[in-house]
């Protein structure tokens, strides 16, 4: 724990050192802490390159790079048994300036191989960009003392969908990752990476669970268009993670909610109420569920 500690507490110097003290840092520590003793499952261990040097760790890499010119991903030692629905498997993903090249396989759950042969690796050009999911900014007690209580500190950075240049130079104003959310961009779809960075190790999609057998046609832009809103609106986690399972549907029922995310059923409708009530979704006999992608489209380009 201490040098895990030590290796993100090196960030903490790029951050305003008016907000570095004892209490500041005594947070990072309680959720590395969460983080150390929390089930973690992951798929594949990442090592980087950034720069074009070597780095078995993204958090060295942020305290000894200072600007971002290129970066190149290598996945290694996936666990074939391990929960592939909604993650893409894939070798390398390599970018600079916002765009790059990936090499990806193909997995089928409905598949009794599910996985496809090395030799049928598909190397792609893509559009690359990220948004932190988990993340920590230090505020002193000096900050927090201004206010009643520490959740009503306001707001230190606001996540939104960015290119992995703009997202480093976050990094270097003091904002820690700890968990990020890549988004790859082909001409007919998206592959979502959730990276751990406190682990170094890719994880599960949140909807590893579930499986869709029949996803509806999407247009490309509208994979970004929904990325923009799950990376910026503030909403609790759960709601985001229904509405990606929205995106992904074509018409889903109450007992589909209740069932693929484990709720009672009235906590699924007022999730879903409140999903209706800002217009992401469109309820149908009060029992079924379509997003709708028009007010996606128009919330998406607000948040640019």
């Amino acid at each position: 724990m201490n040098s895990l500690m030590e290796r993100f507490e090196k960030l903490l110097q790029f951050a305003p050192q008016d907000e570095v003290d004892v209490y500041s840092k005594k947070q990072l520590k309680k959720r590395l802490y969460r983080w150390k003793n929390s089930e973690k499952s992951s798929l594949c261990d990442i090592d980087y390159f950034v720069n074009g040097k070597e780095y078995n760790s993204l958090c060295k890499s942020i305290y000894r790079v200072d600007e971002l010119e290129k970066i190149k991903l290598k996945f290694l030692r996936p666990d074939l048994d391990g929960k592939w629905n909604f993650s893409t498997p894939t070798k390398e993903l390599m970018e600079k300036n916002g765009k790059g090249v990936c090499n990806t396989f193909r997995y089928d759950p409905y598949s009794l191989e599910k996985w496809t042969k090395v030799s049928k690796m598909n190397m792609e050009k893509v559009m690359v960009r990220a948004f932190l999911t988990k993340f920590f900014v230090p505020v002193s007690i000096k900050t927090v003392s201004q206010y009643h209580h520490a959740q009503d500190v306001p707001p230190q950075y606001i996540p939104g969908l960015k290119n992995l240049k703009e997202l480093w130079s976050d990094f270097k104003t003091g904002v820690i990752p700890l968990e990020i959310r890549l988004s790859v961009y082909t001409k007919n779809e998206r592959y979502s990476y959730v990276i751990d960075v406190i682990g170094d190790k890719q994880r599960p999609h949140p909807l590893n669970s579930i499986s869709l057998p029949n996803e509806p046609d999407r247009e490309p832009i509208d994979y970004m268009h929904i990325d923009r809103i799950l990376a910026r609106l503030d909403i609790p986690e759960l709601l985001k993670n229904i509405l990606e399972l929205m995106f992904h549907s074509t018409e889903v029922s109450l007992p589909d909610i209740a069932h693929y995310f484990n709720l009672n059923t009235n906590v699924a409708k007022n999730s879903m109420s409140s999903l209706v009530n800002k217009g992401f979704v469109n309820v149908r006999k009060n029992a079924y569920y379509k997003i709708d992608m028009e007010n996606v489209r128009e919330t998406a380009k607000s948040l640019k």
